[in-house]
C-alpha cells in the first residue's frame, strides 16, 4: 500500500471528505483524521469519535478564535510541540450536553460563521480550538497546520476538525496501520512531507476565501443550522444541465452540512416544467421544503420574458398555496458567463445553490417553531 496522490486527497477534502494526514516519523508519527469544519454533519463527526481518541480539535487563526471571545489555554505554553491551544468551546444555541457528535457539528461549523457572537460560545466546553501557523506546513510541519493548509488550497472556510486515530485497544494507529484504515474506509492517505512539497509549487491559494466575509454571500452571512429530520425535495431543469447539475449539488452540499439526510432530487425537461412537477410533490405531502432549480438565458427572441414570467409565478402560487417554504432557484441571466459565474463553474467561488439549500432549511425550520408555538 502507499500514500494517495496529494492531488486526490485535496480534491476528496474539497468535496467535504475525510483526509488521514501523517507527520514525520522524527516528529510525531502520529495520523490525523481531518476534514473541513464547515462540512461537518453529524455522521462525520460520530465516525472521527469513534475511530479516534474522541478529542475533536478545531483548528483556524488566531483572529478568529479571539473574534468568538476565546483565548489561550494557558500563559505558559510548555507543550513539547508548542501547540498553541485556545479555552474549549460549545456553541449554545440549540445545545443539549455539547459532547453529542451533532453538538460538535454544530460547534464546529458555528466557527466558520463570523456573524456568531461571543457570548453564543460557552467557555469551556467540548471542541478543542487550535491556533495554525500563518505560515502553514512551511513554516511548521505539524497536524494542525496541515488541516489548515487543505483548507487554504481547496478554497474553503479555513476551519479545520482533526483527531488521532486509535485503535480499539487505545493504542495510536501508525503509518502502515493508517494506510490499511485509509483503504478499508476509502479515505486518502497522505504525508505532511507531501503537502509540504505541493504548498512550495503554489504561488498563491486558489479562490483564497475573504476572511473579513467568509461565510458570506454578498453580504448575507450563512447562519448555523440543524435541520435533523427535514425532508427536503430538488426539482431541477435538465436543460442547461452543467450549471443546474453545479446548482444541486452545491444546495444538497449545504443541506447536509445542516444535517439534512432525506433529501431527493427529481428532474424535468426545462424551467417552464418545473411548478407543475413541483406541485406533484407538494400534493404527496411528505416534505417540509422544496427547492426548484434552473437555468434561463436570455436569447434572441422574446422567449426569455415570456418563461420567466410565467416559471415565477408558478413558484410564488407554490408558496402560497401550499404553505410549504417553496425556494425559487431559477437563474435568470443575459449570457453563459453569468450562469457559470453564479453557478461556481467560473473561478468565482460563489454557488447560488448553497444560498438556496441554507434559505430552505432556515425556513422549514421557522415553519417548524411557530407550529409548535401554535400548538401549545
Amino acid at each position: 500500500m502507499s500514500w494517495a496522490r496529494i492531488e486526490d486527497a485535496i480534491q476528496a477534502f474539497k468535496g467535504g471528505g475525510l483526509v488521514i494526514v501523517v507527520d514525520s516519523v522524527d516528529r510525531k508519527d502520529e495520523c490525523d483524521l481531518v476534514f473541513a469544519a464547515d462540512h461537518a454533519t453529524t455522521e462525520r463527526m460520530a465516525f472521527v469519535i469513534r475511530h479516534s481518541t474522541g478529542i475533536i480539535y478545531v483548528v483556524a487563526e488566531k483572529d478568529r478564535f479571539e473574534h468568538f471571545g476565546l483565548h489561550p489555554a494557558t500563559q505558559s505554553n510548555t507543550d513539547r510541540f508548542l501547540n498553541k491551544a485556545y479555552i474549549s468551546t460549545t456553541f449554545l444555541p440549540g445545545s443539549s450536553t455539547g459532547l453529542s457528535a451533532a453538538d460538535r457539528a454544530a460547534t464546529a461549523r458555528a466557527l466558520c460563521n463570523r456573524s456568531n457572537k461571543a457570548d453564543a460560545f460557552s467557555k469551556p466546553g467540548h471542541m478543542f480550538p487550535v491556533v495554525a501557523d500563518p505560515g502553514g506546513v512551511l513554516t511548521r510541519p505539524g497536524h494542525t497546520e496541515a488541516a489548515f493548509d487543505l483548507c487554504r488550497v481547496t478554497g474553503r472556510t479555513p476551519v479545520a476538525c482533526i483527531s488521532e486515530l486509535t485503535h480499539d485497544d487505545g493504542t495510536m494507529v501508525r503509518r502502515e496501520d493508517a494506510l490499511a484504515f485509509g483503504q478499508r474506509h476509502s479515505i486518502p492517505a497522505i504525508t505532511v512531507d507531501q503537502l509540504i512539497e505541493y504548498r512550495r509549487t503554489q504561488v498563491e491559494f486558489p479562490n483564497a476565501p475573504n476572511p473579513d466575509s467568509v461565510p458570506s454571500i454578498r453580504g448575507l452571512d450563512l447562519p448555523t443550522l440543524d435541520g435533523t429530520g427535514l425532508k427536503i425535495a430538488i426539482v431541477s431543469a435538465r436543460w442547461n444541465s452543467v450549471v443546474c447539475e453545479s446548482l444541486v449539488k452545491a444546495a444538497k452540499e449545504a443541506m447536509e452540512a445542516c444535517n439534512v439526510k432525506d433529501i431527493i432530487v427529481e428532474y424535468v425537461a426545462g424551467s417552464y416544467e418545473i411548478p407543475s412537477a413541483a406541485q406533484v410533490l407538494l400534493e404527496t405531502g411528505r416534505f417540509d421544503g422544496l427547492i426548484c432549480i434552473g437555468c434561463l438565458i436570455k436569447g434572441e427572441s422574446m422567449h426569455f420574458e415570456y418563461i420567466n414570467e410565467g416559471v415565477t409565478q408558478g413558484v410564488m402560487r407554490l408558496n402560497l398555496d401550499y404553505k410549504v417554504p417553496v425556494v425559487y432557484g431559477i437563474l435568470s441571466c443575459l449570457n453563459e458567463d453569468q450562469a457559470l459565474a453564479r453557478s461556481g463553474l467560473a473561478g468565482s467561488g460563489h454557488n447560488s445553490g448553497t444560498e438556496w439549500g441554507v434559505t430552505c432549511v432556515e425556513s422549514c425550520l421557522l415553519k417548524k417553531r411557530y407550529r409548535r408555538v401554535a400548538r401549545l
